[in-house]
Formats: C-alpha cells, structure tokens, sequence
C-alpha cells in the first residue's frame, strides 16, 4: 500500500458503557491503521469515562476528551477541532465498522483524487450486536437534490461516511440546534460540495435499539423542519416543483411516524394535508401511512 494518510476517527459518547468498548475494538483493529481516535465524554453520567480512561492506556492513538454535557454536535465540533487527519470520519459510541471499513473507503479516494466523500452500505444489529436482515444500502449521492429528496438508498450515515479534512473545512460545523437531523443537515452541506461516493458492501453495522434518538418523534420533527428551512433559506431549493417535492417527501415521513408510532392520528393527518397540497400526484403514499 501507498503512503498511508491519516484518518481521524471521533466518537462522541454519552452514557455509553454497554458499548463503546466494542466500537472502539472495531476501530482500533482496523486493516488500516493509520489513525487518531478522539473520544469525546460528553458529560456522561454512568461509567463511560471510567472505561474510556482505561482504554486510553492500550492503545497511544487514543485521545479522550471530557466536557459537560452539551450534545453530539458540540462533541463532534470540539473532536473536529483537534483533527490532524487528511482524513475524519464521525462513528456513534454505539455502532461498529467491519475491520476493512478504512481500508476499502481510502482505496476509493486513492483511485479518484476528485473524491471528497465516500460512504459504505450498512446492516442492522440490535442490542445485543446481532445481524439483523435488514440493510441500508449505498447509492451514489450525486447531489444535495439526492439528500433532499430523502429517496431510499441514497440517506448515508454518519458513522458510514468518510471524508476529506478539506471537504468538511468548507462545509463547516456541525449545528448544535439538531439532534436527530443533525447528520442530514451536514450532508446537505457536504452533498452541495462534493458527490458522496457509495460503496455496495457491507462494511459498517447501525444499532437499533430503545435508546435511539429518533424515536424521539417531536425531536425529529422539529429537527428535519429546521434542515429543510436551512436548505430553502440557503438557496438550495430555488426549483419551485422541486422544493413542493422535497417538502412532501417530508411531510409525508412524519405523517407516517405519527400516524404510526407516535399514536397522533391527527397529527398524521395534518402532515398527510401538507404533503398532499405540495404534491398532489404523491396521493398513492396514502396506503403507506395506515
């Protein structure tokens, strides 16, 4: 292999002792061992620091940060902060990477030097680190049009997504407003920049379970009306029929999750309304929503 560039890895990390050892063990035995690992504490009120500090002594590549708690987008900016990567990739305290995650991402860069963003396709595993049968595919994102629309296979992950120091400088920081958007508000932003090449291998493992954001329904909501007010303010969605479109493709992913999962029909409704009157021709989305 070539000279190898750095990669910095940043894990923001909150009440996290039931897994960030083993994220961390996926990162540390990668086949591409070129890296810093910042971990950022963020404010913790379990063990998560206590282990982190026993971790920091195997291994000379991790550094540990400590901050109250603040949220994961000033943990992500404050690790973003102390990056010497030509290279950074953000990883959740709960989610893993196969071992040839770094690897096989930098052989995309080394082969396209126009490259800025790559991200991996992704499998489901539940608490207990089990591969579920269901997987998040990876298909090239060739434009912020591609974010937006939020079509299936093309919505990638924070923790599956490697980038360009100079590619992440111009995009800025992440906006500590968000919570649960806070990854789509950045690919906006990195999308605008640069396609985000997808990788159709399963390289990285997304953990479900009862204490993930999103299912924080009103969070979410408020969350992705904000990205998408950005994104218009910006000037990103100039398009009148493709802003209607966006928008209702929106409308209609929250009227789905209240109708669905928050058991707030008549919030459901209301979405269903709005998405409607953005697009009229999305009526047939009506069945998936019952």
């Amino acid at each position: 292999m070539a000279e190898q560039k750095l990669v910095t890895v940043v894990i923001p990390a909150y009440n996290a002792a039931n897994y960030i050892e083993e994220t961390v063990n996926t990162v540390l035995k990668q086949t591409y061992n070129c890296l810093e690992l910042i971990i950022v504490n963020d404010g913790s009120k379990d063990n998560t620091l206590e282990i982190l500090e026993q971790l920091k002594l195997t291994d000379s590549r991790i550094t540990v940060l400590d901050k109250p708690n603040s949220g994961v987008c000033d943990s992500r900016n404050l690790g973003m902060s102390k990056a010497k990567g030509h290279y950074i990739t953000f990883l959740d305290a709960d989610d893993l990477w196969e071992f040839s995650f770094l690897e096989d991402c930098i052989t995309v860069f080394d082969t396209n030097k126009d490259v800025h963003a790559v991200y991996a396709k992704a499998q489901v595993i539940n608490g207990k680190s089990e591969k579920q049968p269901e997987y998040l595919e990876a298909k090239t994102i060739k434009s912020v049009i591609d974010t937006l629309e939020w079509k299936k296979g093309y919505v990638a992950s924070m923790g599956c997504t490697i980038y360009t120091m100079e590619v992440v400088k111009k995009a800025g920081l992440f906006d500590p407003r968000l919570s649960t958007a806070a990854d789509q508000d950045f690919h906006v932003r990195i999308s605008s920049l640069s396609p985000i090449i997808g990788l159709n291998k399963v390289l990285f493992y997304y953990r479900v379970h009862d204490n993930n954001m999103h299912s924080n329904i009103s969070v979410m909501e408020k969350d992705h009306l904000l990205v998408f007010q950005k994104a218009k303010d910006s000037g990103l969605l100039n398009d009148f029929w493709l802003r209607k479109k966006c928008f209702s493709n929106l409308y209609w992913i929250l009227a789905g999750s209240w109708w669905k999962n928050g058991n707030n029909k008549l919030k459901g409704l209301k979405y269903i309304f709005l998405a409607l009157l953005n697009n009229p021709f999305s009526f047939t989305r009506l069945l998936q929503t019952k």
